[in-house]
């Protein structure tokens, strides 16, 4: 064919047809390839360049095909983040450096853009001071003044204040939402801070003076935080106003009531210089604010936008996202307001179930895409930063009834090493393509919400000119895409691997029609395929570009056999003359072929190359982690994990050992050594440092981190006599006791209900003498339930008198952290005595006593985890448990 750039007198017809043909809407056009950044479902890289094709025509498009056009645009969006609660604010003040905490900050509002923030007004359930430290600025408040003359935000200077001063002076322009859990428990008709107390719920108590005096408390907190340099962009008038936690702050109001605040509240904020402070209501579920109606009728979202002041006066929605109807439940949360007002997404974070699978789910597919394609206008996700999980938790995390993760965590060693989840990098991906004061724009739906296995897509036009793309593939296989700019008709492509996050950003192909004759790119030449460490690997000689624009890329197709090459399995780009296909199985044969493609389309034929998938090649093993148990003359070293036997199977261990730390040498001490071991005849007072070595068929790997014991007499654990129990055995299914049951107790009295703890290993782990298995593990887990799961360690053979019992029980958590307490009972579960404690990893001896127990009664001592404090399994060690009287 022939491409004219401009027609006369004398132009064939027949030329000027194949030229309009060509050219419209795209055909003879090449365009600059996309930038994309890919992230997968592992975290491994964090983020990496994913290859596109340039922008050309093609016909046959492999794939799904997702059209953009960024000149039909949408809601105007205000930027996406996350939350700074005291919790996130106590670990970077506590576990960082001034240096450390600066970076980690820089990271996250400097390098990956963080542009929202949101904080608590008074405390909520994640604060470092447990459930009874719960605060407002207002405690004391007597319940009639409402100036409020006792208002004070000095907790907040300990360590929030701080750290938003730090993140504002990395990003000025940082937009703070800012949420109270609760107002003054003395405007609550519990008088508590909590939302459920004993079980009642914690109701507002509307009249004009608390409304008075609740504005005011508003107004108080955006002028103190307002002198100290940290301006609040918008405020929510309450956190999930239609729950009443159990367990940390909260107050349930209808939607009369918010309608009546708001009222109040807005003129305030206007009279004290705040009327650019945006008022948002809701902050609730996306099903909550669906179907709630308030404690005593009424809508917290739908009625406030209806009545007459209040419709007028607020500003927009917030939703939280714990739930999975995110797009039609956004869209019924737009349809309530009668002036398109906004809506904010202002919380999300994983529950229990951690894999990144489900964090992907829920933030990326439900909460990002689903949220703005059905017309949200920001993005904010719960804590910033926690500790790293211990314990089946995150922490500093008050009630702490619930694995609840971070978007990062800081490590607690002493570096302050930041590790960022799967919705921390989905926020970057979303802030990569959604700059500052973009607007969403068309793209085609394939799939929106957790449960469409498809590739997902929102895309934004942006101020500078530029297109953002936002992808994940929530399809449990590979998938390729064909991404078609609507205004040029041009086509780049991409492949995404299962799980797959990728950002693109183009500039909108403005590409000149190129003359004379345009076909297709000649095939590539001299195509090779080789394999090493589970990766093929492709390289070829591109072919012949006859066309001006030259070459836009390669499309790269595999198969089992030469005759059927049809899987698109990634792209080259333009300047590219290799790929490599990591989505291979070891021992399997693969055929490829490469097209090349142009402004005249795709090559129409390309050699054919295979090779066998060549496995991971084996090497020395990783270094092992040890533990050191001190006794009396002796050290107990154990395995505390096994190592990567890196493509060999282990074979053996060597354990070093040495009187000065560092100076174990090359010598193994005892080579082939047979774990647990007791290291005897050593003196005591003198540490003695050690270190483990793994063997495999390859040879010795590294030595382990070192770990100290220094045996003394007092150190050396002893086992405690019989007392008053049945047996000092631990861990028999239901009944624990060996032997019989402890004295007027049945079997059906040995756990709490639901009765899920099971006992394993029953005398099969070595207890705290570091010698003797005479010890048991303990597993609970937690679905959901409130009550704690127990398991009863021993028992009284005979009746006990009125006088105290102590009781005590030597116990071992697998990971630390573990929150478990002590009960000593009579009666059969009443006339109780109690005693929280926190595990370690090293044997310890708990005691927990009755002053008063129930005369002519049996007594058992059973240990349980601590009732709300998680969900999901948790495992320690028990041993030598005793009764004494």
């Amino acid at each position: 064919m022939t491409i004219l750039r401009k027609f006369d007198s004398s132009t064939a017809a027949a030329d000027a047809i194949d030229t309009l043909n060509q050219i419209l809407p795209g055909r003879g056009l090449i365009g600059d390839t996309p930038v994309a950044q890919r992230t997968p479902i592992n975290l491994s890289p964090t983020i990496t360049d994913a290859t596109m094709t340039a922008f050309a025509p093609l016909a046959g498009l492999p794939g799904a095909t997702i059209y953009v056009d960024g000149t039909e645009t949408y809601q105007q969006m205000h930027g996406a983040g996350a939350s700074l609660t005291e919790s996130s604010c106590y670990v970077l003040q506590t576990y960082c450096t001034p240096a450390q905490r600066k970076a980690n900050l820089t990271t996250a509002f400097g390098t990956d853009g963080f542009s929202t923030c949101r904080i608590c007004i008074g405390a909520s359930d994640f604060t470092h001071r447990g459930q009874n430290g719960y605060y407002t600025y207002c405690d004391d408040w007597d319940g009639a003044d409402v100036t409020m003359p006792t208002f004070t935000i000095q907790k907040d200077r300990e360590y929030i204040i701080p750290t938003l001063r730090e993140a504002l002076a990395i990003n000025p322009k940082l937009k703070f939402i800012a949420s109270p859990w609760t107002p003054p428990a003395s405007m609550k008709s519990t008088n508590s801070l909590i939302g459920r107390p004993n079980g009642v719920t914690s109701l507002f108590v509307g009249n004009t003076t608390n409304y008075t005096a609740y504005a005011n408390y508003f107004v108080k907190f955006l002028k103190a935080y307002a002198e100290l340099g940290i301006p609040i962009w918008a405020v929510t008038t309450q956190n999930e106003a239609g729950y009443g936690p159990p367990s940390y702050p909260g107050c349930v109001w209808t939607g009369a009531q918010m309608a009546a605040f708001v009222n109040i509240l807005k003129p305030a904020l206007n009279a004290a210089g705040f009327g650019h402070v945006k008022v948002l209501v809701g902050d609730h579920n996306w099903h909550n604010l669906s179907n709630y109606t308030g404690a005593n009728g009424g809508h917290l979202v739908r009625d406030v936008f209806a009545e007459a002041l209040a419709g007028d006066w607020v500003d927009g929605a917030a939703v939280h996202g714990y739930s999975t109807t995110g797009k039609n439940e956004f869209e019924q949360v737009r349809s309530w307001s009668r002036n398109a007002k906004e809506t904010h997404f202002t919380e999300m974070c994983l529950v229990g179930n951690l894999s990144n699978k489900v964090s992907l789910q829920q933030h990326l597919a439900n909460a990002i895409i689903g949220g703005i394609r059905a017309g949200q206008n920001s993005v904010t996700f719960w804590n910033l930063f926690l500790q790293p999980l211990s314990g089946g938790r995150y922490q500093p995390f008050a009630p702490s009834y619930a694995q609840v993760a971070p978007c990062a965590t800081i490590s607690t060693d002493g570096n302050g090493t930041m590790v960022k989840r799967p919705e921390y990098m989905a926020l970057v991906h979303l802030l990569k393509v959604m700059k500052p004061g973009a607007r969403r724009c068309y793209s085609t739906t394939i799939g929106v919400g957790e449960a469409s296995l498809e590739v997902q897509n929102v895309a934004f036009a942006n101020r500078d000119g530029t297109t953002g793309v936002l992808l994940y593939n929530n399809a449990d296989t590979a998938k390729s895409i064909s991404l078609i700019d609507g205004p040029s008709g041009l086509v780049s492509f991409l492949t995404l691997a299962s799980g797959d996050i990728v950002s693109i950003n183009y500039t909108a192909p403005k590409g000149v029609p190129a003359t004379g004759t345009v076909s297709a790119p000649g095939p590539v030449t001299g195509l090779g395929a080789s394999s090493a460490n589970n990766a093929n690997t492709l390289a070829w000689t591109a072919g012949t570009v006859p066309d001006a624009g030259g070459l836009g890329g390669y499309l790269i197709k595999r198969g089992a056999t030469a005759g059927e090459v049809n899987l698109v399995v990634g792209a080259a780009g333009p300047g590219e003359t290799s790929f490599v296909d990591i989505d291979v199985v070891a021992g399997t044969n693969y055929f490829y072929q490469v097209f090349p493609l142009s402004a005249g389309g795709l090559a129409t034929s390309s050699p054919v190359t295979s090779t066998t998938t060549v496995g991971a090649s084996s090497a020395v093993p990783g270094a092992p982690a040890i533990s050191v148990t001190p006794g009396n003359g002796q050290n107990v070293v154990a395995l505390a994990s096994v190592p990567a036997d890196n493509g060999s199977a282990i074979t053996r261990y060597n354990l070093y050992r040495s009187t000065t730390s560092g100076g174990q040498g090359t010598t193994p001490t005892v080579p082939g050594v047979t774990l647990p071991y007791t290291d005897t005849g050593l003196t005591n007072g003198t540490p003695y440092y050690y270190t483990l070595a793994a063997v495999n068929g390859i040879g010795q790997g590294p030595q382990g981190v070192e770990k100290s014991g220094i045996p003394s007499v007092a150190s050396a654990n002893v086992k405690p006599g019989p007392g008053i129990l049945l047996s000092d055995d631990t861990g028999q299914a239901v009944q624990t006791a060996r032997g019989g049951n402890p004295q007027g107790w049945s079997n059906t009295s040995f756990t709490f209900s639901p009765a899920t703890s099971v006992s394993s290993q029953r005398n099969a782990v070595v207890g705290p003498d570091g010698v003797t298995k005479d010890a048991s593990t303990q597993t609970f887990t937690n679905t959901g339930a409130t009550g704690g799961y127990g398991s009863v360690e021993c028992g009284s053979t005979v009746f006990v008198s009125a006088s105290p019992i102590s009781a005590s029980i030597w116990l071992r958590g697998k990971v630390g952290g573990e929150l478990v307490v002590l009960t000593l009972m009579t009666e059969k579960h009443a006339n109780t005595s109690t005693a929280a404690v926190t595990l370690t990893t090293e044997w310890a001896r708990y005691t927990v006593n009755h002053p008063t127990p129930t005369s002519g009664t049996g007594a058992i001592l059973s240990v349980a985890y601590r009732p709300n404090t998680f969900n999901g399994s948790m495992s320690f060690d028990s041993a030598w448990p005793t009764m004494a009287q």
